[in-house]
């Protein structure tokens, strides 16, 4: 018996986050919400400690989610955070490529992203907002060392996603009984798939190596960010096997073609057109996004066919191409392991006019990907 049905996925489409969404229509119903904004703000570095201003509601879901879920293993924890820094260059391609494309290909969910303009318009804002969430939650003790960086990070993200659900319902142009309720629990656990098994996925396509052990670390540091980000335990897949299917259904449940996947799609074509110079390497990144999806996903959103598309499949061609450009080059891998770090980079989040955070490597993902101190 599958776990997840068509009719267990129809139902998480109707349940968003019901706990701090309750608690942010308190904050709009009593005037609040403008202060508590501006009291988030001041949060950017992410490791004060909560605020005495903020109304009574909302400090108290604060300190009643800022510990790890009951029971979590930080060891496993400890062990995924060094598989990200063994691999997080290419991890970070992968989640600004495949991962994004996963999230436009559903259908249903993506129109949130088109509705809400700061995230439907500035790819370089969501990637580099993406990014400095995931260094804060995968670096070594993010989670476990207890400075509070990583869980607050995870609380704003959480918050930040019932304000935009709040804000689409009050524009009245939602249809839920059509889409569900907007960043609905189908959704987030897509998004926890895309961030987790399509990353192990993308990684085999690519070549690398990892242990069975690493894979089930892997998966099992999201389902806890996952449980800490808001969607229901009990839904959440505990082993790589149930990551697979949980990915496999959402696909055949939410999947399908949308002018708003396209939409998105393209701007983080360009995004990435941008990242790049000149135009030798024209087309690249749309290959390399189709390769690591595959033609249906890349259909549905638009993904342009070019002519690199058979050169990326074909690894022996690949590698003579790279070795034309550099003495060091060879395998795909090894061509996405310096997209990488090209996009890891601080030119990546210029273009952004980043101004939620300063964004930072962690120094012991810089030591590790021997960045130095421009690339932060």
């Amino acid at each position: 018996m599958p776990r997840y049905t068509n009719e267990l996925l129809d139902s998480l489409r109707l349940i968003s986050d019901p706990a701090p969404d309750y608690v942010i229509h308190e904050l709009v119903e009593t005037g609040q919400l403008d202060n508590v904004n501006r009291v988030l703000r001041e949060l950017i570095t992410n490791n004060q400690t909560i605020p005495s201003d903020l109304p009574d509601n909302i400090e108290h879901w604060l300190r009643e989610t800022s510990k790890l879920p009951e029971g979590t293993d930080t060891a496993r924890l400890d062990r995924a955070a060094q598989f990200f820094v063994d691999h997080g260059v290419t991890i970070a391609l992968i989640l600004a490529t495949a991962s994004f494309v996963e999230c436009y290909a559903a259908h249903l969910g993506v129109k949130v992203m088109t509705t809400t303009y700061r995230l439907g318009q500035n790819p370089y804002r969501r990637v580099a907002e993406t990014a400095q969430f995931l260094m804060l939650v995968m670096k070594p003790g993010g989670l476990t060392n207890g400075d509070g960086e990583a869980i607050a990070a995870i609380q704003k993200v959480r918050l930040m996603h019932c304000a935009i659900r709040h804000y689409i319902l009050q524009t009245g142009q939602w249809d839920v009984k059509r889409r569900g309720e907007p960043i609905c629990q189908e959704d987030m656990l897509g998004t926890v798939a895309c961030l987790s098994y399509v990353v192990l996925d993308c990684m085999k396509k690519l070549g690398i190596d990892y242990t069975e052990q690493e894979a089930e670390d892997y998966i099992y540091l999201w389902r806890i960010v996952g449980e800490m980000l808001g969607c229901m335990p009990e839904y959440l897949p505990n082993t790589v096997a149930e990551a697979k299917e949980l990915t496999e259904a959402i696909r055949r449940h939410a999947h399908g073609p949308s002018e708003d996947g396209r939409i998105m799609t393209q701007a983080l074509v360009e995004m990435h057109a941008n990242l790049i110079p000149g135009q030798m390497l024209d087309g690249l990144m749309p290959a390399l996004m189709r390769y690591l999806t595959g033609d249906q996903v890349a259909d549905y959103v638009g993904l342009p066919r070019s002519h690199w598309d058979g050169l990326i499949k074909n690894g022996p061609a690949l590698a003579k191409f790279l070795d034309t450009l550099d003495d060091g080059g060879g395998v795909l891998a090894d061509l996405v392991d310096k997209l990488g770090l090209s996009f890891i980079s601080r030119k990546t989040f210029e273009l952004s006019n980043y101004q939620r955070a300063a964004f930072t490597i962690p120094t012991s993902l810089r030591d590790a990907w021997h960045l130095d101190e421009k690339a932060s």
